[in-house]
């Protein structure tokens, strides 16, 4: 089983001051390929920011995520825009997913599904998505093809919260050129009054892929209809695309 990359406290913490909303043509993409179909599922939901809003929206919406952290985030937020998450957040792994509920449309946004690196835990994902659709249910979502900015922090970045307290990161990746996942280490410490007071390691790996590659691997889970994109567009596949939309019918 291949290692996953981890969202403890202080990455969440920084995340959810460096990504704090979703990018507006993203959220727009996504709201879209869902159309009317509900409910939905998002898969690595994180703090919420993509589906906070469609729930905001009126979309009933559930989401899933491996991290407590990110959870937690979550529904903090939705606390503050007034918004009802009790029996709409889970924790757990895609590959191990188990919902009493089965959705018309799932969701996997920000690249995150290229965290699931193994083939083994990628069968094993598509293949629970699938058995959570209804019939005639759609997935969508993205995969990166490549290196383009760093998943683990190269160099050092900081945020400062709102209390004045400063989170700091650094850390490295590398490409591992028998299986191509790229691996990397995080190094996020929190300074408080200009005291170090904790640190933390969180450990990263993604997985890069051509169009044939993810569209081969979400047939063999049993979906049809599937189709690879280029972004957030309805064009082809190119050569220099940096990431890629796969839209699947179960």
């Amino acid at each position: 089983m291949e290692p996953r990359a981890e969202y403890r406290d202080l990455l969440t913490q920084a995340y959810d001051l460096d990504k704090p909303t979703a990018p507006p043509e993203e959220l727009a993409f996504h709201r879209g390929v869902i159309g009317a179909a509900e409910p939905v599922l998002e898969l690595m939901c994180g703090t919420g920011r993509f589906l906070l809003p469609l729930l905001a929206a009126g979309i009933d919406v559930d989401g899933v995520d491996a991290s407590p952290s990110m959870l937690d985030a979550c529904v903090e937020h939705a606390r503050e825009r007034g918004l009802d998450v009790a029996g709409r957040l889970h924790e757990q792994r895609a590959e191990d997913l188990s919902l009493r509920r089965r959705y018309r449309a799932a969701f996997c946004a920000a690249g995150s599904w290229g965290l699931i690196a193994g083939d083994d835990e990628v069968a094993r994902a598509l293949a629970a998505v699938r058995a959570h659709l209804l019939h005639g249910g759609t997935f969508h979502f993205e995969v990166e093809t490549g290196p383009g900015p760093p998943g683990a922090p190269g160099g050092t970045d900081w945020w400062v919260r709102p209390d004045g307290a400063v989170i700091t990161a650094r850390g490295g990746h590398r490409r591992d050129p028998d299986t191509g996942l790229e691996r990397g280490v995080g190094i996020y410490e929190l300074f408080v009054d200009g005291v170090l007071v904790h640190t933390e390691l969180n450990h990263w790996v993604r997985r890069f892929w051509t169009a044939d590659a993810i569209a081969a691997a979400v047939r063999e889970a049993g979906f049809s209809e599937v189709a690879v994109r280029s972004g957030h567009t309805d064009a082809p596949p190119a050569p220099e695309d940096l990431l890629l939309t796969v839209h699947a019918v179960r």
